[in-house]
């Protein structure tokens, strides 16, 4: 299961570099719409063709819709415009401190009591998050580098909001119908602003086939493929154990854009995804009481 794990993550690390192939191509919009309907319609043709759809009551279906708006949809345009703007590398190394994101906003919206260790982590989450940030300025420039947080942190949040509010609809509705409703959900609206507001189908035209192939890996490997063995892997390894692995998808990230796309990282980012990962690693251990229980 732990090789499982570090596989997925892996995996996952291949998606940052993926999609800067396609957003370079194409806007940002027009790339949300395409990944997410084609993700959103292989989970409803499994769904289908393997005779497991139930329908969801009415009040669940909007709730799930609401959501994959939200998460999917909105959340995507601060990553992926994180992403176009600060690069692979430093969306990589900044990604580190959404777990932490996800953990205080659980803390905030569900009243769940932080261990101690969180107190410990969070700080160095935040000095690595500003380490990252003066890295990036002196890269490139200082608008680009706090856009590029705000935009990511934001993503980050919305993400960790929509993931707090889907676990018990997850249960009630089901994994795979969730995934199918909130990515469909995420696409529908997306191409309405298409046809409404950006008007940007044509350009599909511009996508060369290793932008397709990179488009068709995200909606595939990390929509569908990624999305499944995670929920999987939840039911059999605790989340707090699960969440140390995204360390492997940061460093996997920022190495694969490093060497990809040739992008500059220097000492203060380096450092910077240091305690951020260090603080990811120290908010996740488990407490000492869970240790003696599962001894």
């Amino acid at each position: 299961m732990l090789l499982i794990a570090a596989l997925l993550q892996l995996v996952w690390g291949l998606v940052p570099s993926a999609s800067q192939f396609v957003i370079n191509e194409i806007p940002v919009e027009l790339y949300i719409a395409l990944r997410w309907s084609i993700s959103g319609f292989i989970f409803l043709a499994y769904l289908a063709l393997s005779k497991r759809w139930k329908t969801p009551p009415i009040r669940d279906i909007a709730s799930v819709l609401l959501l994959g708006v939200l998460g999917y949809g909105i959340g995507s345009f601060g990553t992926l415009y994180g992403l176009k703007l600060g690069g692979v590398t430093n969306f990589a190394l900044m990604g580190a401190l959404s777990p932490m994101i996800t953990s205080g906003v659980s803390f905030v919206v569900l009243k769940e009591k932080p261990r101690r260790l969180f107190y410990f982590a969070l700080p160095m989450c935040i000095f690595g998050l500003l380490l990252l940030v003066l890295g990036k300025y002196e890269v490139s420039s200082a608008s680009l580098a706090f856009s590029a947080a705000g935009l990511i942190i934001g993503a980050s949040v919305l993400e960790a909001l929509t993931f707090v509010f889907s676990k018990r609809l997850r249960a009630r509705v089901g994994t795979f119908e969730y995934l199918a409703i909130a990515q469909i959900g995420a696409a529908l609206v997306m191409w309405g602003l298409q046809l409404t507001i950006f008007h940007q189908t044509n350009e599909l035209s511009q996508l060369t086939s290793t932008s397709w192939s990179a488009a068709i890996f995200v909606s595939l490997i990390a929509c569908v493929f990624c999305y499944a063995v995670l929920y999987w892997l939840l039911s059999h390894i605790d989340g707090h154990r699960l969440a140390l692995f995204e360390g492997i998808h940061t460093l996997s990230a920022a190495l694969f854009g490093w060497i990809i796309f040739h992008e500059s990282l220097n000492g203060m980012m380096i450092y910077g995804g240091f305690f951020l990962l260090s603080g990811l690693v120290i908010g996740n251990l488990p407490a000492r009481s869970d240790v003696q229980h599962n001894s």
